[in-house]
């Protein structure tokens, strides 16, 4: 009785404990069914459509059946709802002003969810901030850095700024990478070194071709840019560092030097022998001119010294004839690449080898980064040493079929010799 005995009453109804117990517990049971259908409408109705669009969809469903569920348990508690909702608009006002930042936030949210300008996955720029967004929040977004630094962002920055999204659609991208050269050089000559420096990269486009363009002229130097397509826009800092190099190591193979600002003070003849005469009597300079010449001697020795060094072979691109048959050589010798029939579908090709085992085998055989061994493949692909068993392919670290000319050749011959010996033998041939 005491359970069942009104503590209260409120409005027209009175409440007793029991009233009291159900109603937190039916608001519970009203929000764990919720979750349960919009699980359940997520896997059996929404399992087709991508993963913000559920996201999105399923916390629609499910703050709608909470609310219509809510009023429905309010008026059958016997609650007016309509007192109930007026004072919420009131609550709601206040609460706004105070919280205007967190509902701006989640509204964007569920803006960002149904329009998807940005996904999971995505490569973005915002800002001075670059990186991959690990999870699109109710609040927040969560993207992880190229340092590997997890940054929580507002929602509402992706709907208020500029965001770039370099993986939305189709992930090519160009590059530009500045270059200044000094004044005198062959322009000519620099637009051959700066497209040397692109060429061969692993992660620089072919299609559509590196480009050079000559932009001002700066005070101190001609200002060049090398355009490059990639399809790799994560990796446009270490792709940019890489051409760097690539191109420090062309310019000065070239004879090009780049500049920097110089001032130059003109003096009189007069003043400079006064100058030179002063330095002589009083800081004891009396063999200036032998030492003039000794530095000048260690300067062209060190000028020579640093062209020997940019005479070194930059990459597997300008490997000798000589080197390219020795690693052929190596690649088809005993114990090197796995070289045998190949089955694909309901096809066979003979005497391949896969493009990721030759690539392995380069780089440990030779010792040199993988990049360089996939270039050393394309290079093999150029000259016509190896080739894609059904040429829809360059040289690709993967699982993709390759073989020798000289292996096809061998083919072809015990073909022929096998048609021959059955003529011989009065079979009929084959037509």
């Amino acid at each position: 009785d005491a359970v069942v005995r009104p503590l209260f009453v409120f409005g027209e109804h009175g409440y007793s404990a029991l009233d009291l117990i159900a109603l937190p517990a039916l608001l519970a049971a009203l929000w764990l069914a919720s979750g349960a259908v919009t699980r359940g409408l997520r896997a059996r109705v929404l399992r087709r459509a991508e993963g913000a669009a559920q996201d999105t969809i399923a916390t629609f469903a499910r703050y709608a059946l909470v609310l219509l569920g809510g009023i429905v348990i309010l008026e059958q508690w016997g609650v007016d709802v309509r007192s109930v909702t007026m004072a919420a608009s009131v609550l709601g006002v206040g609460i706004g002003f105070g919280l205007q930042n967190i509902a701006n936030n989640f509204v964007s949210g569920l803006l960002i969810g149904a329009e998807r300008p940005i996904r999971a996955g995505d490569y973005v720029t915002l800002g001075e901030l670059s990186g991959t967004v690990e999870r699109i929040g109710a609040r927040s977004t969560e993207i992880l850095t190229n340092d590997r630094v997890k940054i929580l962002v507002p929602n509402s920055r992706f709907l208020e700024q500029e965001v770039v999204n370099w993986t939305h659609g189709d992930p090519v991208c160009r590059l530009h990478v500045p270059v200044g050269v000094a004044y005198g050089s062959d322009v000519d000559e620099v637009r051959t070194a700066l497209l040397e420096a692109a060429d061969g990269h692993p992660q620089v486009l072919a299609d559509p071709a590196p480009r050079v363009e000559l932009k001002t002229f700066d005070d101190s130097a001609i200002s060049f840019e090398l355009l490059v397509w990639t399809r790799s826009p994560r990796a446009q800092a270490t792709i940019a560092s890489d051409l760097n190099y690539r191109i420090h190591l062309c310019l000065a193979r070239h004879g090009l030097s780049i500049p920097f600002p110089q001032r130059e003070l003109t003096l009189p003849p007069q003043v400079e022998e006064i100058l030179v005469a002063w330095a002589r009597r009083e800081l004891g300079l009396e063999h200036l001119d032998a030492e003039r010449t000794t530095i000048a001697r260690l300067r062209e020795r060190e000028a020579k010294l640093a062209l020997a060094r940019w005479d070194t072979p930059l990459g597997p691109r300008v490997w000798s004839a000589a080197e390219v048959a020795a690693v052929v050589a190596g690649m088809r010798g005993e114990g090197s690449v796995p070289i045998h029939d190949r089955r694909h579908l309901l096809a066979v090709y003979p005497r391949c080898f896969v493009g990721r085992e030759a690539v392995d085998w380069l780089v440990r055989e030779l010792r040199v980064p993988r990049d360089e061994a996939v270039a050393l493949g394309r290079l093999l692909v150029e000259r016509g040493v190896i080739h894609h068993v059904l040429d829809e392919h360059g040289f690709r670290d993967g699982n993709f079929f390759y073989r020798f000319r000289a292996d096809e050749e061998e083919l072809a011959r015990e073909m022929s010799a096998t048609s021959a010996t059955r003529d011989t033998s009065g079979k009929p041939r084959a037509a």
